[in-house]
């Protein structure tokens, strides 16, 4: 079973590498844990996952995008983060395994018989208003009031505060 990047579909490796830059950029320490399946690998997670000792969903071999490069598994920590990494996916065009209970699941949208489908890679422009709004929606330390009490102790205007904090990605660009 592969981790490398490098194993996927080119329609789908820059988007990936996109993806673990901005976590990592976010901070969330991401981790490829599955790429390239062979049919046999395939075979092993679906019959652990049908035996209970697998915690997420595995397509039955023959049906996985993960045997044709079109697919890829990560975590992050915290692992409570994957729902908004996944939003972030989706926002790019990928499909997201998050509303099929696999929410460590990344891949292209459709099924095999879509090989031909392309997906964005993060724009440039964007890159960093997303990395922005990651850290904002998973910054433990720091709550909405106390953000509001610091950058007021900064000598921030109240009114730029609060529109800062009703469009954080939007105030910044």
């Amino acid at each position: 079973m592969a981790n490398s990047l490098n194993s996927l579909v080119p329609e789908l490796r820059a988007a990936a590498q996109d993806l673990v830059t901005v976590c990592a950029q976010a901070g969330l320490y991401p981790r490829v844990t599955s790429t390239l399946r062979s049919f046999q690998d395939q075979k092993v997670l679906y019959d652990k996952y049908k035996s209970g000792k697998w915690p997420y969903p595995v397509a039955a071999p023959g049906t996985s995008a993960h045997e044709w490069g079109g697919a890829f598994d990560m975590v992050v920590e915290p692992y409570e983060a994957l729902p908004e990494v996944g939003r972030v996916w989706t926002s790019w065009g990928g499909q997201y395994g998050g509303a099929y209970n696999d929410p460590v699941h990344f891949g292209l949208p459709g099924v095999a018989a879509d090989y031909g489908v392309e997906i964005k890679t993060a724009p440039e422009s964007s890159t960093m208003a997303e990395v922005l709004d990651l850290i904002l929606s998973f910054n433990p330390v720091i709550g909405t009031v106390e953000l509001v009490a610091w950058l007021v102790s900064f000598g921030f205007p109240k009114s730029e505060v609060l529109k800062f904090l009703s469009g954080p990605v939007e105030y910044v660009w």
